[in-house]
């Protein structure tokens, strides 16, 4: 499907969030994005993380993203995340509805009780 979507955005991460995997998980409940990657693929602490979600609009639109991040200093836990996150949709409205809401969660500072019984 992500050769069939023509719309794409991309969004630089910047956050104040220092986990990886918090900082998708985040991600992942303020977008309502199904993570598609598995837990076994995602298991450890390695200083990188890619991950493939994707989105069903209540208008029947469908969106996939891609999360490409790494911690700037992979010895200090908490350095800051780098990376980017490609949205791909049929529709430029949903791509960039999305990059928005994308943009505002990563600013967000989250605490453990935010993200849930999350991992």
């Amino acid at each position: 499907m992500w050769a069939e979507f023509e719309w794409e955005n991309k969004v630089t991460v910047n956050t104040p969030i220092p986990g990886l995997r918090e900082y998708m998980d985040h991600i992942s409940k303020t977008t309502n994005m199904k993570l598609l990657t598995t837990d076994a693929a995602l298991e450890g602490e390695c200083g990188f993380l890619a991950a493939n979600f994707c989105a069903h609009s209540i208008f029947g639109e469908d969106a996939l993203a891609n999360i490409s991040i790494e911690k700037s200093d992979p010895l200090e836990p908490t350095s800051a995340i780098i990376g980017h996150i490609r949205i791909r949709a049929k529709s430029q409205g949903m791509a960039l509805s999305l990059g928005d809401k994308i943009n505002a969660a990563q600013k967000e500072k989250i605490s453990i009780e935010h993200l849930g019984s999350s991992s």
